[in-house]
């Protein structure tokens, strides 16, 4: 008897709830970049310039986050026999970074890379990055047809190589020697990584 009057009570809020994620689901579902950017034209038209405005910016917000996630992919779970760590990404002001720790026994290499999260920053980027590389002092070589600069000082090697997408992928180590560090990033998917930002 405690059974059935206790479920009978429960059945408004379990019809609310279900009610409520039927009505909900659409608008979850629609939050797509091509709903957003749609939705901006739409608004457009109506003459609403303020509203279309602010669904332009969602619109682009949300294609940098599509981009961006699929930059992450590239910093993949294992690479080289060296595990990922926890993956790091932010965006700010048109700047993004991701960062990754690979780690094999007692040595690990920080894997980051900072750009332009859209064209016009990328160039910009690829701009500070070509003048950077020219003055910065250290061994050139290439890593899969980039040009990259390696530093070893003070017990800690650094290779940057410089994307022609724009930005920079740096790895780091203060445990594995040049040699090492230059073999992980010859390994790791840099030209991919590239050409997908492009």
């Amino acid at each position: 008897m405690y059974k059935s009057t206790k479920l009978k009570s429960l059945l408004p809020i379990a019809g609310f709830l279900i009610g409520f994620c039927t009505f909900a689901m659409p608008t979850f579902a629609s939050e797509t970049p091509a709903n957003s950017c749609s939705s901006a034209a739409s608004l457009f038209t109506e003459g609403d310039v303020e509203g279309a405005l602010d669904e332009a910016r969602w619109c682009v917000t949300q294609l940098e986050q599509l981009k961006q996630g699929q930059t992450t992919a590239y910093f993949k779970d294992e690479i080289n026999g060296f595990s990922g760590g926890k993956l790091e990404s932010q965006q700010a002001m048109g700047i993004v970074m991701i960062e990754r720790r690979y780690t094999k026994d007692q040595n690990s290499i920080d894997v980051s890379l900072s750009g332009g999260g859209s064209g016009g920053m990328n160039d910009a980027f690829a701009a500070i990055a070509s003048f950077g590389m020219q003055a910065a002092p250290g061994k050139r070589v290439r890593i899969q047809r980039r040009t990259a600069i390696v530093n070893d000082e003070n017990g800690s090697v650094q290779v940057i190589v410089t994307l022609k997408s724009g930005g920079m992928l740096t790895f780091e180590s203060d445990e594995l020697s040049e040699d090492q560090v230059i073999a992980f990033a010859k390994v790791f998917p840099v030209a991919d990584l590239d050409d997908s930002r492009k």
